[in-house]
C-alpha cells in the first residue's frame, strides 16, 4: 500500500497505510479531520455538514491504536474515520432524521452496517445533516442544512431530493474518508453528482438498511459516498455482509417476489472485480433528453454537453460503443402510466405509498427501537415530525401537491391499521394492494427497462447526473426556487422510477461545469442484479477519465500532512481525565476558555528512571492554543507509582459566529458550539490520547 501524505483526498488504502507503517496513530488520524471540521464545518464556510459529533471518537480511536500495538489490528478499516446520516441508528447518540419530533430519541443499538464497521475497527465522526424525515433534498431540518464546499452560490444536492446532503459534504471535504448515506429516489445520487463523489445504489437486498429509517419501503436504499471506486470496492467488502435478521428491510422481509441471495451476485473480494478492459465492445445508450434540451424533457443547462461529449470520448476510448437514443421507455411509462400498454401499479397507489406505506415503516422503526421515550408515532405532533410552510413559501411552493406525505393522518395510518396476519412480521404486509404493487414494480422495471436493453443490444445506460444545479438561495427566492424545482434539477436525471423499479446504478464523477463552477457525475444504470457488471463500468471510466477535482473552498491544511517518517510513534499513551471543560462570556465576543485534568502514565517508574513530561496540545476552534498558557505540573509520588500530573488551561477564544435568517438552526449542533480538543502523549513522540468536548452556548 502506498501512504498518503495527507489526509485531504486521501484513500482509505493511504490512510490504511500511514497507521500501519506506525507514521500516525488512529488519535493523530482523528485529530486532523476534526481540525478541518473546526476550520470549515464550524468555522469559516461552515458548511454544517456534521452536526452532531461523535463525543466518544478519541476512545474509539484508541482502541484502535491498543489493537495495533498488539499485534491485532481488524485489517484495512481500523482507525479509519467515517460519517453516518443522522437516519441511522447509533447506540447512545440520538437518531432524529433531522427532525424536531425526534429529537431526543436516542437508539437503543447500532444500525447493522454502523456495526459492521465498528467490527472492522472504523471510528465513527458524527451524524450529517439531513431534511426532517429525509423528505426533500435541501429543505432545512432540525439541524439546518449542509453548504457546498464547491461554489457557496449553489446547492450540494437537488433540493426535491439529495437528503443525503451532509454525507456528501464531508466525504467531499475530507472530514471522513467516506460517508454512509440513504436513497429514496435520488438522495445519494444527488450530493454524489455535486460533490464529485462515487455512489452505488445496489440491486434490491444486497445492502440491510436494517437500523436506518425508513421513507417509502419499496424504493428505500442505503448508500456510501466515497472518492474513489477504489475505496468503494473495498468498503462493500465490509457493508455487503449477510443480514440474519430481515426485519426493517422490506424487500428480504416480503415474500412475494424472489430475491436472490448477496453471495450470488458480488464475488469476495469486490476488489477483484476490477477489470479495466471491461468497456470494450460494451454497448451504452444515451437518451437524447438528458444531453441536450428537448421538447417536453427535463430542463438541460447549456453547460451539460461540453462536459458529456468528454465524457462520452472517455467511453469511446475505453473500449465502448456510445449510442444516442430518442427514447427512453422506462421513464415515460412510470411517468405516464395512462399512455402505457404494459404493467403499471394500482390505481392511487401513489397515495398509500405517502401515508399507510410511510406511517408502518415509521411505527415499525420506533417500536424496534423501544424507547420509552417515543416507541410509537401516536402522540408525535405531525408538524414537529415536518416543519409547517405556508404555501408561499419559496422552500415548498413550486412542489407537487401529488407527492405531499400524509404528516396529519400518519399515526392514525399505523394506529387503526388491520393486526399483521403473519405472526413475528410488520403489519404493513397487509396494507391492501401492496401484494400488487409490489408485483407491479417489478414486472415494471422488465418490461419497460430490461427487455428494451435487450431488443437493442444495449447493455448499460449513461447520462448526466442531473440537468443543472440548483442555487443556494432556492428556499428564499421564487426564481431560484421555480428552477430548483423543475424536472432535471429537483432530482437527478430517472426521478423516482429508478429506486421505485429497483433500477441499480453507479455515479462517478464527469467534470466541472463551468457556468455553474460546479461538479456533475455521469450515472450508469445496468439491469437488476448486474451489480458487478454496473461497478466494473464505474471503475472504468473512472479511471480513463480521472475526473475528481477537490473543493476549492476546503483547501489543505498544514495539519493535514502526514508525517514521513516511519515507526516514530511509540511507548503507551498516557490516561488523559478532563475534569472540567467549560467556557464563560468574556469582553468583546470572546469566551473564556477553562480545561482542567488529570494525566496518569500508564506505566510505573521509579525516581531514577522517569517518563518524560506529557507533550499536550490544546484546539479550540480547529486552533492551536498558546503553549505557554497550557500548564501542566507534576504530583509527588512514590517509587514504582505511576507519574501523574496535573493539567490547567486558561485562554481566550471568539464566540461561535452569530447566525441569522434562515441560518438559525433549534437544535444543538457543532456549528453553533465551541470545539474544544485536547491531546496528550508521553513526550513529543509518544502514543497520544484526546478529548473532544463540545460546549453550546446555552451551556454558558
Amino acid at each position: 500500500m502506498t501512504q498518503a501524505e495527507s489526509i485531504a483526498e486521501a484513500s482509505i488504502e493511504g490512510l490504511a497505510a500511514a497507521l500501519t507503517s506506525g507514521s500516525l496513530t488512529a488519535v493523530d488520524l482523528v485529530a486532523k479531520h476534526l481540525l478541518r471540521i473546526g476550520t470549515y464545518d464550524c468555522r469559516n464556510t461552515a458548511l454544517n455538514s456534521i452536526p452532531l459529533l461523535n463525543e466518544n471518537i478519541f476512545d474509539e480511536a484508541a482502541a484502535s491504536d491498543d489493537r495495533r500495538a498488539l499485534g491485532k489490528a481488524h485489517g484495512l478499516f481500523d482507525g479509519i474515520p467515517f460519517t453516518v446520516k443522522d437516519s441511522y441508528k447509533v447506540k447512545g447518540m440520538t437518531v432524529s432524521c433531522g427532525s424536531e419530533a425526534f429529537k431526543d430519541l436516542v437508539a437503543n443499538e447500532d444500525a447493522f452496517l454502523v456495526s459492521l464497521l465498528r467490527s472492522a475497527g472504523a471510528v465513527l465522526v458524527g451524524k450529517t445533516n439531513m431534511c426532517p424525515m429525509a423528505y426533500g433534498g435541501m429543505l432545512r431540518g432540525f439541524y439546518g442544512r449542509a453548504e457546498s464546499p464547491y461554489n457557496s452560490d449553489y446547492l450540494p444536492a437537488a433540493f426535491g431530493s439529495g437528503s443525503s446532503q451532509g454525507s456528501g459534504v464531508s466525504v467531499a471535504s475530507s472530514f471522513a474518508a467516506f460517508g454512509l448515506g440513504g436513497e429514496t429516489v435520488s438522495s445519494g445520487r444527488s450530493p454524489a453528482s455535486n460533490n464529485a463523489l462515487i455512489t452505488y445504489t445496489p440491486s434490491r437486498g444486497m445492502i440491510s438498511p436494517r437500523g436506518s429509517w425508513p421513507l417509502y419501503p419499496t424504493c428505500d436504499i442505503v448508500i456510501s459516498h466515497t472518492r474513489t471506486m477504489d475505496d468503494l470496492l473495498a468498503l462493500l467488502d465490509v457493508i455487503m455482509a449477510k443480514d440474519p435478521e430481515t426485519t426493517g428491510d422490506f424487500w428480504r422481509d416480503q415474500s412475494w417476489v424472489s430475491i436472490p441471495a448477496q453471495e450470488t451476485i458480488l464475488p469476495r473480494p469486490v476488489s477483484s472485480i476490477r477489470d479495466i478492459g471491461y468497456l470494450t465492445g460494451k454497448r451504452i445508450a444515451v437518451p437524447r433528453m438528458y444531453i441536450t434540451q428537448c421538447d417536453g424533457g427535463p430542463y438541460v443547462s447549456e453547460s451539460i454537453l461540453p462536459v458529456w461529449n468528454q465524457a462520452k470520448a472517455d467511453l469511446e476510448a475505453a473500449g465502448a460503443t456510445v449510442e444516442i437514443v430518442e427514447d427512453f421507455p422506462v421513464i415515460q411509462a412510470y411517468e405516464n402510466p395512462k399512455a402505457a400498454s404494459g404493467p403499471r401499479l394500482p390505481e392511487d397507489w401513489n397515495s398509500t405509498e405517502r401515508g399507510a406505506l410511510i406511517a408502518h415503516g415509521w411505527e415499525d422503526f420506533l417500536q424496534e427501537n423501544a424507547s420509552s421515550h417515543i416507541s410509537s408515532l401516536n402522540g408525535v405532533p405531525p408538524t414537529k415530525m415536518f416543519p409547517h410552510f405556508q404555501p408561499s413559501d419559496p422552500e415548498v411552493k413550486f412542489t407537487e401537491p401529488a407527492n405531499a406525505v400524509h404528516w396529519s393522518k400518519l399515526a392514525s395510518y399505523a394506529a387503526n391499521g388491520v393486526p399483521s396476519s403473519r405472526p413475528g412480521k410488520s403489519a404493513i404486509y397487509d396494507i391492501p394492494r401492496l401484494e400488487d404493487a409490489v408485483n407491479a414494480l417489478e414486472n415494471m422495471r422488465k418490461h419497460y427497462f430490461e427487455d428494451w436493453l435487450s431488443i437493442h443490444d444495449y447493455d448499460y445506460v449513461a447520462f448526466p447526473a442531473v440537468g443543472d444545479v440548483a442555487r443556494a438561495n432556492a428556499d428564499a427566492e421564487d426564481s431560484s426556487a421555480e428552477h430548483a424545482w423543475r424536472n432535471g434539477v429537483k432530482y437527478s436525471h430517472g426521478n423516482r422510477a429508478l429506486r421505485h423499479l429497483g433500477i441499480p446504478s453507479v455515479t462517478v464523477p464527469m467534470g466541472i461545469l463551468e457556468s455553474q463552477q460546479m461538479p456533475i457525475g455521469l450515472t450508469v444504470l445496468g439491469r437488476a442484479y448486474d451489480d458487478v457488471g454496473i461497478l466494473r463500468a464505474g471503475y472504468v471510466f473512472e479511471q480513463k477519465s480521472q475526473r475528481r477535482i477537490a473543493p476549492p473552498l476546503v483547501p489543505a491544511l498544514t495539519s493535514d500532512a502526514i508525517p514521513s517518517q516511519q515507526g516514530k510513534i511509540s511507548g503507551t499513551r498516557p490516561k488523559l481525565e478532563v475534569t472540567k471543560c467549560s467556557v464563560a462570556a468574556a469582553a468583546q465576543e470572546n469566551l473564556n476558555v477553562s480545561i482542567e485534568g488529570n494525566l496518569t502514565m500508564s506505566e510505573a517508574t521509579s525516581s531514577s528512571d522517569r517518563a518524560s513530561k506529557p507533550h499536550v496540545e490544546i484546539f479550540v476552534d480547529g486552533i492551536a492554543v498558546n503553549e505557554s498558557n497550557i500548564h501542566v505540573t507534576e504530583h509527588p509520588q512514590q517509587d514504582g507509582a505511576p507519574l501523574t500530573f496535573r493539567l490547567a488551561y486558561v485562554g481566550l477564544a471568539p464566540k461561535p459566529p452569530t447566525q441569522e435568517g434562515r441560518n438559525v438552526v433549534a437544535g444543538r449542533i457543532a456549528r453553533d458550539s465551541t470545539m474544544v480538543m485536547v491531546i496528550a502523549r508521553n513526550g513529543e513522540q509518544g502514543r497520544p490520547s484526546g478529548y473532544l468536548k463540545l460546549v453550546h452556548g446555552s451551556d454558558i
